[in-house]
């Protein structure tokens, strides 16, 4: 064989090794699947159509709403990239509950969901399938915190200290601004911080972020924009943990928005802003865990930690403390298992909280005649506190059918997680089409059927496709908290949370660990918001209707105007 034609045959053999490579590394699509038939041949799979929605500044999980709409299917699949199975998104309330629900164990939480809490809580159980073997101790450590005892004596006295000196920052910011309107991020912000730090750790009013916000204005002037239209605080600065805090959402974020968590993490371990905030978490919370074992300790006559307990860390010390005594064993109270699971309590009720705030402010301002019915509602309810504020456990027995609608309402339009995502533990059906195990499925928490019209293929009509809330008398994209609302035979109004698509806890086994926490909090703070302040609405050119991506979504603005309601 001469030399061209030798070296023309090793061209060709590289030329059809190197097509074979190429077309294993293009997407598998899922068959019977719909998805982006362009997206499907091209490595980077549906990568350029985020780009595309980045740079035309579009919420991104608006790609997921588009891509269903567009293919006028509950179920689609995309393509994240190179090596990576395909992607399954499911906009389909009534088929999410069941599987999530009803066939909880054909779901796991995945592979995604493992690798990115392993790296942050790998001893919080958020970070464990149920089969772990040590999901159960950790189940074990928390089991305390959302029983009626803890959240009755712990969290809502917590919180009622904690928002009503919010309340008295807001009422000297109200009389400054006169009527202008100032943001409020970092207030909701720093009254979440201050309600989960009391209750997890039992920080005093003095050491919050409210108090030093009350200070700075003390210590400051008023300042506008410029043109007079909005008023300018001081801010207070970020206490070390809050910004360490602040630091590992930004890692979190980015490792869920990553091809390879994996890598990610492998170079994000060499940031100096990383391991600096995972430092101080640990010793932060370790800090905390000593001081509630010695204050234990000096109360009990024995020397050992008593039953004097006033906080998140006291219930989990006193966990450690039984599981040692059964196990035959000295209690651990510098395990990162204690660590992890105080630390998660911190994240998850933080953030979350923070977010669903943020969109009520707004919500109240924005919705006139939602917010008048609310503080009638109250006032109603409340009418034995016509001339002081309900206390705390007024709040907590009295059942207020509008209050909790308006709640459920707004986490409707505004869940703070816009989706979920799972993982296939073996071959099951999804909306009728067969999916292989290991397969990821993004479950949309808002989007179609919950906030939009829901997507019914044509063969589908008959069987009256998906449920949504198209037999509502009220638009699905409006705010009405009256869809939560029925009469009972006594003509008794009462509120119904089964009254249609609402996912924003999740659902099924492992649902959302702190709802009951975070409705309890949401009820406390919105009444005493709303009997103490009147939310005027603000003007046309100072709407913001944007939002901003991340571990939860927020509102890019949260802007009030604000009127003191006296007697």
């Amino acid at each position: 064989m001469t030399e061209p034609v030798f070296v023309a045959a090793v061209a060709a053999v590289v030329a059809v090794l190197l097509r074979i490579a190429y077309l294993q590394l293009l997407p598998k699509p899922i068959p019977g699947v719909p998805h982006n038939k362009d997206s499907a041949g091209r490595l980077l799979g549906d990568a350029p159509y985020f780009k595309q929605y980045e740079k035309a500044a579009r919420f991104r999980t608006r790609f997921f709403y588009d891509l269903v709409s567009k293919h006028k299917s509950p179920l689609a699949q995309f393509f994240p990239g190179p090596f990576a199975r395909p992607f399954l998104v499911l906009a389909d309330y009534r088929e999410a509950q069941r599987l999530m629900s009803k066939q909880s164990k054909d779901l796991s939480r995945g592979f995604l969901n493992n690798v990115v809490w392993s790296f942050f809580l790998p001893n919080h159980f958020i970070a464990m399938e149920d089969s772990h073997p040590s999901f159960k101790k950790s189940k074990f450590l928390t089991k305390d915190l959302m029983t009626n005892n803890f959240l009755h004596t712990v969290s809502a006295p917590a919180s009622h200290q904690a928002v009503s000196n919010f309340v008295k920052l807001w009422k000297q910011k109200a009389a400054i601004a006169q009527g202008l309107p100032f943001e409020t991020t970092r207030d909701l912000e720093g009254l979440t911080y201050d309600i989960m730090m009391t209750a997890i750790f039992g920080k005093g009013e003095g050491e919050g972020m409210t108090m030093q916000q009350s200070q700075a204005l003390l210590n400051d002037k008023i300042k506008t924009d410029g043109t007079a239209k909005v008023a300018l605080f001081p801010p207070a600065a970020d206490p070390e943990i809050l910004q360490a805090h602040h630091d590992l959402n930004v890692s979190i974020t980015g490792a869920f928005g990553s091809l390879f968590p994996r890598v990610f993490f492998f170079f994000e371990n060499f940031r100096p802003r990383t391991r600096r905030a995972l430092a101080t978490k640990r010793d932060f919370v370790q800090a905390e865990i000593s001081r509630s074992v010695a204050q234990l300790t000096a109360n009990s006559p024995g020397g050992k930690p008593g039953n004097q307990l006033a906080s998140a860390a006291d219930y989990v010390i006193s966990r450690e403390r039984a599981a040692a005594e059964t196990e035959g064993r000295l209690p651990v109270y510098d395990s990162m298992e204690l660590n992890d699971m105080l630390w998660g309590y911190f994240g998850g009720g933080q953030d979350s909280t923070h977010s669903t705030l943020c969109f009520t402010v707004k919500y109240l301002g924005m919705h006139q005649g939602a917010q008048s019915e609310l503080r009638r509602a109250l006032r109603q309810a409340h009418h034995e506190a016509h001339t002081r504020e309900p206390t705390v456990q007024e709040i907590i027995r009295t059942q207020v059918p509008y209050l909790d609608a308006f709640i459920e309402e707004t986490l409707r339009l505004c869940s703070p997680a816009g989706a979920i995502t799972k993982e296939t533990a073996c071959d099951t059906i999804v909306s009728g089409h067969a999916i292989p195990k290991g397969t990821p499925i993004m479950i949309l928490l808002t989007g179609p059927t919950f906030t939009q019209p829901g997507v019914r293929p044509p063969e589908k009509l008959s069987e009256g496709g998906v449920s949504d809330w198209s037999y509502s008398e009220y638009p699905v994209e409006g705010f009405h908290p009256e869809r939560w609302l029925r009469s009972d035979e006594n003509g008794d109004v009462r509120y119904d949370n089964n009254a249609g698509p609402f996912l924003s806890f999740s659902t099924g086994p492992r649902g959302c660990w702190g709802k009951r926490l975070a409705y309890l909090e949401l009820k406390l703070i919105v009444t005493l918001l709303v009997w103490n302040f009147e939310f005027l609405r603000l003007p046309a050119e100072l709407d913001d209707d944007g939002l901003t991506e991340g571990l939860f979504t927020k509102p890019k603005s949260s802007l009030v105007s604000l009127k003191a309601i006296t007697g």
